[in-house]
Protein backbone atom coordinates (compact mmCIF):
# COMPACT_ATOMS: atom_id res chain seq x y z
CA UNK A 1 0.00 0.00 0.00
CA UNK A 2 2.75 2.69 0.81
CA UNK A 3 4.70 1.13 -1.70
CA UNK A 4 2.00 2.20 -4.57
CA UNK A 5 1.65 5.65 -3.10
CA UNK A 6 5.52 6.33 -3.32
CA UNK A 7 5.70 5.17 -6.79
CA UNK A 8 3.25 7.53 -7.87
CA UNK A 9 4.66 10.64 -5.54
CA UNK A 10 8.27 9.05 -7.54
CA UNK A 11 7.21 9.07 -11.09
CA UNK A 12 6.11 12.53 -10.92
CA UNK A 13 8.79 15.57 -11.70
CA UNK A 14 7.15 18.44 -9.75
CA UNK A 15 9.22 19.60 -6.41
CA UNK A 16 6.13 19.32 -3.88
CA UNK A 17 6.28 16.10 -4.69
CA UNK A 18 9.53 15.61 -2.33
CA UNK A 19 8.09 17.46 0.17
CA UNK A 20 4.69 14.79 -0.61
CA UNK A 21 6.82 12.32 0.03
CA UNK A 22 8.79 13.20 3.00
CA UNK A 23 5.20 13.91 4.76
CA UNK A 24 3.94 10.45 3.95
CA UNK A 25 7.00 8.53 5.48
CA UNK A 26 6.57 11.76 8.58
CA UNK A 27 2.67 10.63 8.69
CA UNK A 28 3.60 6.78 8.57
CA UNK A 29 6.12 7.18 11.66
CA UNK A 30 3.70 9.85 13.76
CA UNK A 31 0.61 7.08 13.53
CA UNK A 32 3.14 3.92 14.61
CA UNK A 33 4.81 6.12 17.01
CA UNK A 34 0.86 7.26 18.88
CA UNK A 35 -0.31 4.05 18.06
CA UNK A 36 2.91 2.45 20.47
CA UNK A 37 1.72 5.03 23.20
CA UNK A 38 -1.47 4.42 23.15
CA UNK A 39 -1.00 0.99 23.60
CA UNK A 40 1.70 0.93 26.09
CA UNK A 41 1.47 4.08 27.26
CA UNK A 42 1.13 2.72 30.87
CA UNK A 43 4.70 0.81 30.69
CA UNK A 44 6.33 4.03 28.91
CA UNK A 45 5.10 6.17 31.43
CA UNK A 46 6.75 4.60 33.99
CA UNK A 47 9.92 3.05 32.54
CA UNK A 48 12.94 5.43 32.15
CA UNK A 49 13.06 7.26 28.68
CA UNK A 50 16.16 4.89 27.98
CA UNK A 51 13.64 1.78 27.59
CA UNK A 52 12.35 2.96 24.43
CA UNK A 53 16.14 2.69 22.41
CA UNK A 54 16.35 -1.28 22.59
CA UNK A 55 12.30 -1.49 21.79
CA UNK A 56 13.17 0.53 18.53
CA UNK A 57 16.69 -1.37 17.42
CA UNK A 58 15.22 -4.72 18.78
CA UNK A 59 17.82 -5.14 20.95
CA UNK A 60 19.66 -5.00 24.28
CA UNK A 61 23.35 -5.58 25.44
CA UNK A 62 23.56 -8.21 28.32
CA UNK A 63 19.83 -9.11 28.65
CA UNK A 64 16.76 -9.81 27.00
CA UNK A 65 13.99 -7.19 26.05
CA UNK A 66 10.64 -7.26 27.59
CA UNK A 67 7.41 -8.37 26.29
CA UNK A 68 6.66 -4.68 25.44
CA UNK A 69 9.86 -3.88 24.02
CA UNK A 70 9.22 -6.80 22.11
CA UNK A 71 6.04 -6.04 20.92
CA UNK A 72 7.23 -2.73 20.15
CA UNK A 73 9.67 -3.60 17.88
CA UNK A 74 7.50 -6.12 16.01
CA UNK A 75 5.10 -3.27 14.91
CA UNK A 76 8.17 -0.52 13.83
CA UNK A 77 10.24 -3.58 12.24
CA UNK A 78 7.52 -3.46 9.36
CA UNK A 79 7.63 0.11 8.48
CA UNK A 80 11.46 0.53 9.18
CA UNK A 81 12.04 -2.00 6.76
CA UNK A 82 9.74 0.04 3.80
CA UNK A 83 11.08 3.20 4.48
CA UNK A 84 14.28 2.10 3.79
CA UNK A 85 13.57 0.01 1.04
CA UNK A 86 12.34 3.87 -0.26
CA UNK A 87 15.13 5.59 0.79
CA UNK A 88 18.15 3.55 0.17
CA UNK A 89 19.19 3.35 -3.08
CA UNK A 90 21.76 -0.43 -4.48
CA UNK A 91 24.26 2.81 -5.02
CA UNK A 92 24.61 3.67 -1.31
CA UNK A 93 27.46 2.12 1.01
CA UNK A 94 27.04 -0.26 3.80
CA UNK A 95 27.94 2.58 6.43
CA UNK A 96 25.47 4.80 4.14
CA UNK A 97 22.69 2.13 4.19
CA UNK A 98 23.41 1.99 8.60
CA UNK A 99 23.34 6.14 8.40
CA UNK A 100 19.87 5.69 6.66
CA UNK A 101 18.47 3.58 9.59
CA UNK A 102 19.78 5.03 12.20
CA UNK A 103 18.51 8.26 11.74
CA UNK A 104 14.66 6.51 10.93
CA UNK A 105 15.36 4.70 14.33
CA UNK A 106 16.06 7.74 16.09
CA UNK A 107 12.88 9.68 14.53
CA UNK A 108 10.93 6.49 15.93
CA UNK A 109 12.93 7.21 19.34
CA UNK A 110 12.24 10.78 19.57
CA UNK A 111 8.13 10.76 18.49
CA UNK A 112 7.72 7.97 21.29
CA UNK A 113 9.66 9.84 23.73
CA UNK A 114 8.43 12.93 22.63
CA UNK A 115 4.41 12.13 23.39
CA UNK A 116 5.34 10.45 26.53
CA UNK A 117 6.93 13.60 28.22
CA UNK A 118 4.43 15.79 26.40
CA UNK A 119 1.87 13.20 28.53
CA UNK A 120 3.51 14.12 31.23
CA UNK A 121 3.59 17.29 30.87
CA UNK A 122 -0.34 18.05 30.16
CA UNK A 123 -1.02 15.37 33.09
CA UNK A 124 1.05 17.48 35.40
CA UNK A 125 -0.28 20.74 34.26
CA UNK A 126 -4.33 18.93 35.29
CA UNK A 127 -3.27 17.51 38.66
CA UNK A 128 -3.62 14.14 37.08
CA UNK A 129 -1.44 11.57 38.78
CA UNK A 130 -3.52 8.09 37.30
CA UNK A 131 -2.70 8.44 33.75
CA UNK A 132 -6.08 7.72 32.72
CA UNK A 133 -7.06 11.80 32.18
CA UNK A 134 -5.69 12.26 28.08
CA UNK A 135 -4.68 9.53 25.24
CA UNK A 136 -3.29 12.16 22.77
CA UNK A 137 -5.91 11.67 20.39
CA UNK A 138 -5.61 15.33 19.55
CA UNK A 139 -2.23 15.84 19.88
CA UNK A 140 -0.51 18.51 16.42
CA UNK A 141 3.20 19.01 15.92
CA UNK A 142 4.08 22.17 16.20
CA UNK A 143 5.79 23.08 13.04
CA UNK A 144 7.98 20.88 10.46
CA UNK A 145 11.49 20.38 9.65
Amino acid sequence: MLRKLFAKILNREDTDDVVTFAKAIESLIDEISLDIFREHKSTLLTEPNTYVVPAVWGAMKEKELTIVQRDIHAKIAPAMEEILDLLIHESLTAPQKFAMGYLVRGLFISKIIYMVEFYKSLSAKHGETDGKGHDLKDIEPMGHA
